[in-house]
């Protein structure tokens, strides 16, 4: 890993981790085979940047961190059940929102500058919005 970074946004602790796209592959391959769920995301690229919004309700930040290069993503954490599912005499009835390990890739459809991303939370509901990478027109010279 190249360097890890917490930014504070809207009072919530983000855990970002900056790395190689090598590095992010390989732990969506380690780890495919303990997860659970996958949170539902929406993906856009607007004007010069990319955001990211991803569903994760019911998550402590302290729970989850995401990786990021210039072409891909992961979200990778835990949602915990509430308290009261872990009582000895709970007769489950409906049981729809998922608890235990997550992780979800998201590739981008341009590279992006990681670092220069900016992050909020609000009502469940993560935004990630990331500089895309302008490209260089090189011109070429007739003789």
């Amino acid at each position: 890993m190249k360097d890890i970074a917490s930014e504070i946004h809207n009072k919530h602790k983000i855990n970002i981790v900056f790395d190689e796209a090598a590095d992010v592959r390989m732990r969506d391959r380690i780890t495919e085979e303990f997860i659970n769920w996958q949170p539902l995301y929406d993906l856009f690229v607007m004007a010069e940047e990319v955001v990211v919004i991803i569903e994760i309700a019911g998550i402590d930040t302290k729970d989850f961190y995401i990786y990021v290069d210039r072409l891909s993503m992961m979200i990778d954490g835990v949602r915990r059940s509430p308290d009261i599912l872990n009582r000895e005499y709970c007769i489950f009835h409906n049981l729809e929102i998922s608890y235990g390990r997550f992780n979800r890739r998201i590739d981008f459809p341009v590279p992006i500058e990681p670092k220069r991303h900016q992050c909020t939370i609000e009502n469940g509901i993560l935004t990630l919005k990331f500089p895309a990478v302008k490209e260089k027109v090189i011109p070429i010279e007739d003789d």
